[in-house]
């Protein structure tokens, strides 16, 4: 019995990583904000966001990328100094812009991490006094 309540819990953790790489975008974006044993909200640890990548601009050197998120509609954009910008991360950027692929925005601490379904481009910082919105 307690073999088989263990595997019952087990899937249930494990599932929402077998799912399509747009769902589980969604789910990662909505899990933290509900507490599943009260129904409550809880204020979220990470500033996680489902993004667009809609354009991908160069500007004497820099390149600013503009995301549209996917629940709110918003635009948020990230420049990026020129020494940061690496071409295997600029190919992958046009990738995911071509495609419009759903990608994973996490923002902490003056850095973004953008996961998409086929790798990572992470700790992209802000040039200097940039927010990200």
């Amino acid at each position: 019995m307690g073999c088989a309540l263990g595997a019952l819990v087990a899937a249930c953790i494990g599932a929402p990583f077998l799912l399509p790489w747009p769902l589980r975008v969604r789910y990662l974006v909505t899990a933290p904000m509900t507490d599943p044993w009260t129904g409550f909200g809880l204020a979220p640890r990470l500033d996680t966001r489902a993004v667009r990548l809609c354009a991908v601009d160069s500007d004497h050197g820099d390149v600013e990328l503009t995301f549209d998120e996917i629940d709110t509609g918003h635009r948020s954009r990230i420049t990026l100094a020129s020494q940061e910008c690496v071409p295997s991360a600029l190919a992958k950027f046009d990738g995911w812009m071509v495609l419009r692929t759903t990608l994973l925005m996490i923002v902490d601490h003056g850095y973004a991490h953008v996961y998409g379904p086929d790798g990572v481009v992470t700790t992209l910082g802000l040039v200097a006094g940039e927010k990200i919105r």
